[in-house]
């Protein structure tokens, strides 16, 4: 397991980025996958900083990546406002527009992603990669739950 704490910063996303590739390429994870998955990781940590925290830079964000037999698992926590999960979806890609579409890449970058309803105070976010060849999807749902 890896975990990695910064503040919201949009200059540091690039610690996160990096480390989601180094963990992705280790276990396997081809090169533009990895990227890929670097992105989605991005985006969400993009929006914590936008959504969660309205830019502020003081807020804390964790990102712990977990590698299991049959995939990775990045778990994204802030300690900003709960988030309501049920107004976070992708915009439709006939919206032609900047901006937007992170959670569109989340979805499908992801194999699944889901908010943990559990905590007290802040958001966490899990996103499941499964690793090439393990594909085990059980347990698991690919939206929001």
């Amino acid at each position: 397991m890896i975990k990695v704490v910064i503040s919201s910063q949009p200059r540091l996303l690039c610690i996160l980025r990096a480390v989601v590739v180094s963990r992705s390429q280790a276990t396997g994870i081809a090169g533009a996958d990895a990227d890929h998955l670097a992105l989605a990781v991005d985006e969400a940590a993009a929006n914590v900083i936008r959504h969660t925290y309205c830019g502020r830079h003081e807020g804390l964000m964790a990102l712990e990546i977990r590698r299991l037999p049959d995939r990775l698992e990045f778990i994204l926590q802030d300690w900003g406002p709960k988030v309501q999960e049920e107004l976070i979806r992708p915009r439709p890609l006939n919206d032609l527009r900047p901006g937007g579409l992170g959670t569109f890449f989340i979805f499908n970058i992801m194999d699944a992603v889901s908010y943990d309803h559990d905590l007290e105070q802040g958001n966490r976010l899990r996103m499941v990669k499964f690793l090439p060849g393990k594909g085990g999807h059980e347990g698991l749902c690919t939206e929001s739950g």
